[in-house]
């Protein structure tokens, strides 16, 4: 056995080589088939010669080659070929991937010979699992076992043509075929501002980034725009507008991936929000594998959860600095040394005390090659906006100067009506020449704008209108449903607070008290008394049991009552969706007189100039003039207005109004909630709680946990019955906010807002608390333990037969 060995590996190469290696390695003129025919005769050619043996010795070895044997038959005849058959089924589905990474997360003991086969075998003989398997080892750290050389030579050819062909597909994307620039030298600084005009070139979602988009930037030596998704913490390459060339899951490496910032070639900065971290990263081309090292970590004090960087960006020489920003609590600047990271020091201090008051800051770009400024995209500020009224919940791009510490513009547009603008690039049209600004948001919002390359403006000069943001009306849970919409029960007008009159008592059962039609007529008549006569009810709320009523002009503080239910006359604002309410709010419209608005559809040309309601959803949808928020239908002419705001909404025998999102969430759990919505904790800061966080998993909850919170929870600093009306829960951190009340409600990309009625929160109660989560299974480290005890009989085999082929 020895012999044959012997001979076979004088002539053996990798099984990996190519066949002309394999002949090079043999010699010239010997063929491959020849080599092992050569070998096979140099065994033929020893004499076979017993050797003299003690017979129980032969006996007990007999039994262990029975074994090997019967082992050895085991492997081949079943094990490997199930192994090979779901191999070659995965492959052919295109599932291998998925099936490797769900083989690796379920730990249970019944597949761990399966894993093994996987990891220690055929990731020996077949490439495409060595390379995945290669791959989230050096995702997670480990290292690798050296592949043969020609397999790495394949491995790089593979990747040199993928990264010819991705650089080919850029370079003719960006109406280019060569991109000589690099970043600090890209032949441009961005112009004033007022230069990008006061109308979006483009307004569309970036698909290609599946959700959660949180950053952007441009690399110019690519061509690409390089954008990050905070949930999944996914790096996207993307031509622009909206083509996906590659990705790169960095989910090793950060835990809440929010900014990116090209430092040239493949390098590229990306920030971490907990902890506050600044990590370089080299993504391969034409492969999802890359290389990460820690720039920077920890600022002094530590941000709070969810409030660390939320962009960052490269200043190269002179100034060879990495800025980051702070989202919040406060909203700062941070900077580092360049390229080799270090120390994180303040660059600025706490942006609520500059003239803007800026409480929330969403990411952070370079401008071209300049040098001495960076460009904030800002959430919520509060300062001068128009009329020169000063109010918080603007939102714009801020371009400052870094040596002095000021900003020196502001730009609003199309900033001030997406949900929540997260990152901003800005490069270089190759063939146009203008000089493009890309906004986007979460969820995968995009907004354009060109630079007029003709524009003498000078840096401060953007028009009010454009520099600033209308003032937004606050959302509030108020009653503003009808008897039809089924009123807010367990709700009544605050009676202090507000005009009415209790128009109905049980003082005289039969006589006084009246019954629920009864009550909505007083209302509908104005039948106010006393110094009250002459009012207009607006709100009327009935007591079942006791059949009394009263009626309000107005309603303010609506709040807790257990026996009322309060309905409002007519809703004055339509937060009605299509798909919701397929009718709209009918015979109702926006005043066009008073609110920006424009007619899309008209009945000139019936096929051409008018359209359907789906069509003029549509058209609100993509409007670029104005974000429109709020559509109205003539089914009979098939026209279409779009509004940006309505204002002075009021009667229309021909149109129904729909909105594009209903401000205000008014569903349950039952009803599947408010995905992506939550208030805003900023302006409740007295009826607000968070109660569950991602510190640690024993400060996180369950949803069943959250929703009893809120049921339990008064705000007895308000008052004594102030119950908890809504809670948002974030099902991946497993974070809960409890609110009494909910004003301005808003996008959120993490949660999803619910409401809580009393009698909800009663039924809550008495089911009593909801048992906690299961602890995660603990499992035993068993070396032998593979599927049971047919696997540790396996392994003591797989020993032997080790043991005797090289003893």
């Amino acid at each position: 056995t020895r012999g044959a060995r012997s001979a076979w590996n004088a002539t053996r190469v990798p099984v990996s080589t190519s066949r002309s290696a394999r002949r090079d390695a043999l010699g010239s003129d010997v063929d491959v088939g020849a080599g092992v025919g050569a070998a096979m005769d140099a065994v033929h050619a020893v004499p076979y010669v017993p050797s003299p043996m003690d017979q129980g010795q032969l006996a007990n070895e007999f039994v262990v080659l029975g074994a090997i044997a019967g082992m050895t038959a085991y492997w081949w005849f079943v094990l490997v070929p199930s192994a090979r058959v779901r191999l070659a089924s995965n492959k052919r589905s295109g599932a291998l991937r998925t099936y490797l990474e769900e083989l690796k997360s379920d730990d249970s003991k019944d597949r761990d010979a399966e894993r093994w086969f996987y990891a220690q075998w055929l990731s020996k003989i077949d490439p495409e699992t060595r390379y995945l398997l290669r791959e989230d080892a050096r995702a997670a750290g480990d290292e690798t076992t050296t592949t043969t050389t020609t397999m790495r030579a394949t491995t790089a050819r593979t990747m040199k043509t993928r990264c010819a062909l991705a650089t080919i597909v850029a370079a003719l994307g960006a109406g280019s075929a060569v991109h000589a620039v690099t970043v600090g030298s890209e032949g441009f600084t961005v112009p004033p501002l007022s230069c990008f005009g006061t109308v979006a070139t483009m307004k569309y979602d970036m698909t290609s980034v599946t959700s959660d988009l949180s950053g952007i930037t441009y690399n110019p030596e690519t061509g690409t725009l390089f954008a990050v998704n905070n949930g999944d913490r996914i790096v996207y390459e993307i031509q622009f507008p909206n083509t996906l060339v590659n990705q790169w899951d960095v989910s090793s490496v950060s835990q809440d991936l929010e900014g990116i910032s090209a430092l040239g070639g493949r390098k590229f900065a990306i920030t971490d929000e907990n902890p506050a971290t600044v990590y370089q990263v080299t993504l391969n081309p034409g492969s999802t594998s890359f290389a990460s090292s820690t720039l920077g970590q920890g600022i002094t004090p530590a941000a709070g959860s969810n409030l660390g960087f939320e962009g960052v960006a490269y200043i190269g020489a002179p100034v060879n600095k990495f800025y980051t920003i702070q989202e919040a609590s406060p909203s700062k600047l941070w900077k580092l040394d360049a390229p080799s990271g270090g120390t994180i020091t303040a660059q600025s201090g706490d942006l609520e005390a500059s003239p803007y008051k800026i409480t929330s800051v969403g990411g952070l770009t370079r401008g071209g090659d300049e040098t001495d400024e960076l460009f904030l995209v800002v959430k919520n500020y509060n300062a001068t906006g128009r009329n020169n009224e000063i109010y918080a919940g603007q939102k714009g791009i801020f371009r400052y100067k870094i040596s002095t510490d000021t900003f020196t513009e502001r730009f609003g547009g199309e900033v001030c009506t997406m949900g929540q603008p997260e990152g901003l690039t800005f490069w270089k049209n190759s063939t146009t020449n203008k000089i493009m600004m890309l906004i986007v948001g979460e969820t995968n919002e995009a907004r354009v704008y060109e630079a007029d390359p003709t524009c003498t403006d000078s840096i401060g000069s953007v028009s009010t209108l454009m520099a600033t943001c209308a003032k937004k009306e606050i959302s509030t849970s108020a009653c503003e449903k009808t008897q039809e919409d089924g009123g807010c029960p367990w709700t009544r007008c605050d009676k202090s607070l507000t005009d009415h009159t209790k128009i109905c008592t049980d003082d005289v059962p039969g006589t006084t008290d009246c019954s629920e039609a009864q009550c909505k007529a007083y209302c509908t008549n104005n039948g106010f008394t006393g110094s009250n006569t002459g009012k207009t009810c607006t709100h009327w709320a009935y007591d079942v049991a006791e059949k009394e009523c009263y009626i309000f002009a107005g309603c303010n503080n609506a709040k807790f009552d257990a026996d009322y239910t309060t309905y409002i006359t007519q809703d004055p604002t339509c937060e009605r969706t299509l798909e919701d309410y397929p009718l709209g709010c009918e015979t109702r419209r926006c005043d066009k007189t008073m609110s920006t608005h424009n007619k899309i559809c008209v009945k000139t040309t019936p096929g051409t100039t008018d359209c359907t309601l789906a069509e003029c959803k549509a058209k609100c949808q993509a409007h670029t003039d104005f974000t429109c928020t709020t559509y109205a239908y003539d089914v009979a002419e098939r026209e279409c207005y779009l509004f940006e705001t309505c204002v002075n909404e009021g009667y229309d025998a021909d149109y129904s109004t729909y909105v594009l999102q209903d401000p205000t969430c008014d569903k349950n759990k039952t009803e599947g909630g408010c995905v992506q919505r939550r208030c805003n904790k900023d302006l409740m800061p007295t009826t607000h709680e968070k109660v569950c966080v991602d510190d640690s998993p024993a400060q996180q909850c369950t949803m069943a946990q959250c929703e009893y919170k809120c049921a339990n929870k008064t705000f007895t600093n308000i008052d004594s019955e102030a119950y908890c009306t809504h809670w948002a829960y974030d099902v991946v951190d497993k974070e809960c906010y409890l609110f009494y009340g909910c004003t301005g409600e808003a996008y959120d990309d993490d949660y999803t807002l619910y409401t809580q009625s009393y009698g909800e929160r009663t039924a809550l109660i008495a089911a009593g608390e909801p048992a906690p989560p299961a602890p995660p299974p603990t499992t035993t480290s068993a070396a032998m333990d593979l599927v049971g005890p047919r696997a540790a009989a396996f392994s003591v085999i797989v020993a032997v037969i080790v043991a005797a082929l090289f003893a």
